[in-house]
Formats: structure tokens, sequence, C-alpha cells
């Protein structure tokens, strides 16, 4: 079984280097567009052969030739997702056209035509086709058109049009089945998902999960590949998620736009009750019952325009989405109590106390609210008289998120066999690092994304067409410590008081860190439709460049299991530790793709699907120095050395599609596949060899 295999790779290896080597060098695939295949008839059901087929785009004019072949067969690559009308001719027969077609991403979609004998009609419209199956792939898939990611309510929160993939079967969201970003796939892990925007990677290789979001007005079509996808969707096994952007038309478009949500809209929460938040004049010490709507704050804006048109009609067209989301709501200090009032008294009337540690415990903690011991949720602490009350931080803190979203493309049809497609994407979040404690250590936490997609499609004739994308996609973050100073230290600390509920006094306790992200990525397909086969062959190059920075405990963790050991400056009686320097990871790799798949319409009816990918991926650099400590591996019994990476990730691809009779209503599709995930960053960033971390 297993030289079976091997020999079935090694002949579709040998092809595609004899196809490459014997045709033009330009390549395609329905990564970012859909497909058109059908069989052109008369009306006895005999087909015919040379019959000429045209997709008209509704949108732009822009016109898709071809030719049915002996068969009758006639197959469209590439067409960017909208609607067409369609039209068929042939001598001694009337035209006829469909009109209203609806071709989606990353489908291949079945329209058979039936021409009439030319008589006194010379030409026949039909509108109102029923929705198209996909009867020539075992591909399975959610595709969701622009209305609906406009209208339905789910796409409008979070994660945005990505939450239209819960609508699908075999999706569920993530719950107990791992970490990650996104739903669960057909029971994997959300980290085993993949996201591409216009064919570019999307994916954050430090954590996983997407990069660049896309404001829902601004999306043309979004799908969800489940399984049995082809071989030209690769890099991780659970579900790929594919989004497309609009396009501008022939005609102007203009369109602008408010979605409002605040918290007098929402009913109150009842955890947010039972934390003491909301409105009535008992709230803040009854909680509970005597808390009512409005809750905390929670204002909401996404308010946005867009515009789209010609430039040269039938030729050059533009398209640009803006939007604003600014995003404030209520933020709190968590459980945490700190003495009151009088007792910041008494410890200021306290002697043998460090001046530097009171010092910097009254700049930073407020006093806690003095309550009667039987609705106070906080001990009192040891003292050297006896104990101190405490009571609950009474804080309103900050917390905010400003958004914009841009979203610009231009498709430029140079001629029938030329087309270009160029998208842009920036995303700006900036809000406030809320991890620290107490908000006084709030600091500012920006967000940069860039994403640029530049496709080309080439025909060079009906039967073989070309793609050529060109990709790039950097996201910048960063989270600092403030310019904090304590005394007798170079940086500011994190104290932990047990006592207090686990007061912390510091920034959050995980910066500085920050990382950067620059993604670049170069793709070639060729389709080529030679008889019953329909071959495909890509290859795909990406150089990925990731520097981080993230030590833990930079600044020194130190833990007191009492107050008064801080402040009389004992040493930390339940943990002290500082990590020596800030080093830098670099998470840089290479990555080479390759596939090659051929849909085999053994009968009208039935296709079969035959496919192998590759993917070759380096180790991340720094990952690889694991090797300077090679001269202290004990043979075996334990080694130290680079990891290698693996160079025999062959996935084989095998499905079927079948569809009963000649109706093309009904699909049946069974297949098996194999995948490879990647791995993220952070698992070589918390393990980098001890002299850098």
């Amino acid at each position: 079984m297993k030289n079976g295999l091997r020999g079935f790779v090694t002949f579709l290896s040998i092809a595609f280097v004899v196809l490459a080597l014997s045709t033009p060098t330009h390549l395609s695939a329905q990564v970012i567009s859909g497909d058109l295949v059908g069989t052109v008839l008369d009306k006895t059901g005999a087909t015919v052969p040379g019959a000429s087929v045209e997709a008209v785009n509704v949108a732009t004019g822009v016109k898709y030739p071809t030719q049915s072949n002996d068969g009758g067969e006639y197959r469209i690559n590439n067409l960017p997702v909208g609607i067409y009308n369609v039209t068929a001719s042939s001598t001694n027969f009337a035209a006829t056209t469909v009109n209203g077609f609806s071709i989606e991403l990353n489908k291949t979609t079945t329209l058979q035509i039936t021409l009439e004998i030319k008589g006194a009609v010379t030409s026949i419209e039909v509108s109102g086709q029923a929705v198209a199956l996909d009867t020539t792939t075992a591909q399975l898939q959610s595709t969701f058109e622009g209305k609906e990611v406009s209208d339905l309510p789910t796409v409008s929160q979070g994660s945005g049009v990505l939450n239209l993939s819960l609508l699908g079967s075999g999706v569920a969201s993530s719950g107990g089945v791992g970490v990650g970003s996104g739903p669960s796939v057909g029971g994997q892990r959300p980290r085993n998902n993949d996201f591409t925007i216009e064919g570019v990677d999307n994916n954050d290789k430090s954590v996983t999960g997407p990069l660049v979001s896309i404001p829902n007005d601004a999306v043309a079509e979004f799908s969800l590949l489940q399984n049995q996808f082809s071989p030209e969707f690769g890099h991780s096994s659970g579900g790929q998620f594919n989004t497309v952007v609009k396009s501008g038309t022939n005609q102007f478009h203009g369109l602008a736009y408010i979605y409002n949500q605040n918290r007098h809209y929402d009913a109150l929460d009842t955890l947010q009750a039972a934390e003491f938040l909301g409105s009535g004049p008992n709230c803040s010490t009854q909680g509970f019952s005597a808390c009512s709507s409005p809750g905390p704050r929670f204002d909401e804006n996404r308010i946005g325009g867009q515009i789209g048109g010609p430039i040269l009609k039938n030729k050059l067209f533009f398209f640009v989405n803006y939007e604003y989301e600014p995003l404030g709501q209520a933020g709190g200090a968590g459980a945490v109590c700190a003495p009151t009032a009088a007792s910041i008294t008494a410890i200021n009337a306290t002697a043998g106390l460090s001046a530097a540690n009171v010092a910097i415990f009254e700049k930073y903690v407020p006093a806690g609210v003095a309550l009667p011991a039987a609705t106070n949720p906080c001990s009192p602490i040891l003292w050297t008289t006896g104990s101190l009350d405490t009571g609950p931080l009474a804080i309103v803190a900050p917390s905010f998120t400003n958004s914009k979203f841009i979203v610009s493309s231009v498709d430029w049809n140079i001629s029938t066999s030329d087309q270009i497609r160029g998208r842009y994407i920036y995303n700006s979040i900036v809000g406030i690092d809320t991890s620290a404690t107490l908000p006084v250590f709030f600091t500012p936490q920006p967000n940069k994304f860039h994403l640029v997609a530049i496709n080309e499609y080439h025909t060079f004739t009906p039967t073989l067409t070309n793609e050529l994308r060109a990709g790039y996609n950097r996201f910048q973050q960063s989270f600092t410590a403030g310019n904090f100073a304590y005394p007798g230290l170079d940086v500011f600390p994190n104290i932990t008081l047990n006592d207090l509920s686990f007061l912390n006094i510091g920034p959050d306790p995980n910066a500085p860190q920050g990382a950067t992200q620059n993604t670049y990525q170069l793709a070639e397909a060729l389709t080529w439709t030679k008889g019953n086969h329909t071959l495909k062959f890509g290859v795909e190059g990406r150089k990925l460049i990731a520097p981080e920075v993230f030590t833990q405990r930079s600044r020194g963790d130190y833990e007191y299991s009492n107050t008064l050991d801080y402040l009389q400056d004992v040493a930390p009686t339940f943990f002290a530790e500082r990590s020596n320097g800030n080093s830098i990871y670099y998470g840089d790799q290479s990555a080479l793709y390759w596939y090659v798949n051929d849909n085999w319409r053994i009968r009208p009816n039935i296709t079969l699907n035959l496919g192998v990918r590759y993917e070759y991926t380096t180790s991340p650099y720094s990952e690889r120095l694991q090797g300077l400590n090679s001269a202290a591996s004990v043979p075996g019994l334990i080694t130290f050395a680079a990891p290698q990476w693996s160079k025999d990730n062959f996935a084989p691809r095998l499905g079927i599609a079948w569809s009963p009779g000649t109706s093309g209503r009904t699909s049946v599709r069974a297949g098996f596949g194999e995948a490879y995930d990647t791995l993220f960053d952070n698992l070589g960033l918390l393990t980098v060899p001890p002299q850098l971390g």
C-alpha cells in the first residue's frame, strides 16, 4: 500500500514537471473565483459540439467566451463571483440565453443549455433558473453572498462574516473542543483552520486565527470549505475560510450606513447584577435585584460608507469602503481589595516601614470602600497592631477601542484574454491594554494591518487558462509597559499582594512585548481541459519574516503573602523571579507548495477527482538555534539539535461526484483526503535556548 501510494505520487510529480516544461509557465485556479461547466444539448437530448458559449457579467459587461468540445461540453474558468447572462449558439440553432445565473466563490457550477432549431424565432431567453448544484466535485462547502453578508445580524459583531460559517452543517462554536479562533469544523480544533482574503494568506502565525478583518458591507462573498476540498487548498486540515471583496460595476453606486448598539437597548445581564453593576440607588451595595437596566457603559457605533463605479466603461472599475468603529465600555478592577481610608492613616502612623514602598502603594492603590462586616467581601489583613480593615475597590476604569477599516479594489478588463484584479485592505485597531489590575497602569495598544493582492488572469485558448497571484500581508502589534518609575529599580515590576485578593501593582504582567509579521506570497496555477479531463497544476511560494519580543517576567514578578511584608521591604514570601533580558524570537520561515489535480468526467453524470498536494515548510529561525547546545547532548539520553522539518508531506486527495439521472438536481459525493497543519510560533517562543531567553 505504501509503495503504491509512493508510485502514484511519483507519477503525478513527473506529469507536473512534464506539463510545466511543455506548456506556458502561467497558471490558474478558482481560489478567489468560480467556474462554470455544462453541456450544450439539442431538443432531443443530443449534444451539440462546437457551440459558442459566452458568459457576460451583468454588473460590468465583461464577456467570457468559450466553445463546446466534441462531446458538447464547455467550461469557463476563473469567473469573478456575481450574476451572469450565459448565451449558447450554433449553426442552424437559435441562440439561447440564460439570464441571472449566479457564480459563487470556490464553486464549480453546472449549467445545461438546450438549443432549439432555428425557425421563426432566432433567439430564446430563459430567466428564473433554479439554484445550480456542483455536480462535478466531491467538495463540501457553504457559500454566503452579499445580501446575506449584509443583512444577517450575526455578521455585525465579533468575528464578522466568519460567524456565518456556524450556519453550515458540521460546524460548531469552539466550546470545549480546543483553543484557537473561529469555529470547530468537522470536530477539529479551531487552530486547524485556514484563513485567506482574495487568495492571500491571512493567518496569525503566532497563535493562529485570522489577522485582517473586512467590514461585512464590503464583502462580496464568503465561503467555507469543510472537507474533501481540492489539493489547491491546504496549509491546514480544518475549515478553509475564504473571503473576496466587492468590485466596481458599470454603474456608480454609493452607500452610507451606521450600526449602533448600546446599553439602553439591552436588558441587564444577571452576572452584571451579581457584580453590583447596573442602575439603581442600592445597586452598588446590594447588587442582584437592587440593580436594573441600563447596565455599565457599552457604546458601539460602526459608521461607514462606500462608492464604486466605472473608470472606463466595460474596462476599468474601482470600489472603496471606509468604516470607523469606536467602542466604549466601562472597565473595572475586578474582585480586589484595598485598605480603607482609616487603614491608610494607620499605615502612615506605623514605624519601620519602607518609605519608598509605602509611597508607591499610596500613589497607585486607592482606598477601599468601608462596608459593614456582614456585606463586606474583603477580609482584614495582618498588621503590627493586629489587623487592618479593607474594602472593595470602587473604580470606574476607561476601556475603549477605536477601529478604522479601508477596503479598496480595482478591476481592469484588458481584453477577453486578460484581466487584472488589485486589492488593498488596511486595518487600524487602537485600544487600551487592560490586563493590569489597576487602571492607572492601562496603556495604549496599537494594532496595524495591511493586505495587498494582485491577480492576473490570462486565457491562452478556451481550454487553457492561467492565474498569477502576488500577495503581501503585514501585521504589527505592541504592548508597552508605560513610563512608570520605581525607586531603586530600572523598570517598574509587578507586585502581587495575596491578602488583598491578589491585588497586582504594576503594568500588564506580560509587557513589554510586540510582534511583526510579514508574509510574502507568489502563486501560479494552470487549468487545462483535455477531452474528459480537467487538469490543474499549481505552485506557490511563501516567505515569512516574523520577529517577536517577549520574555516572561522580564520586569520581575514579586508576590507577597501579606501586605505588611511588602511595606516592610522584606524578601517576597511567596514568589520572586526576574528573567534576564528581553530577547527577540525570529519566526522567519520559507514554504513551497505544489499540487496536481485531475477532474475526470467518466460519464456525463459521474466525475472522479484525483489529486495530490505537497507542502514543504521550514522550521522558524529561532527554533533552529537549539543546535547551539549540541555539545550538551548525551547519546541515548537527550539530544540538543535544530528541529528537522518534514520533506515528505504528500497529501493525496480522492473524490467522486455522482448526479443520478439527467436533471442535475441531486449530487452524491464521497472522498478521502490527507492534510498537514503548521505549528504556531508561541510553541517556539516559550522554548528558546536558555542563553537567549
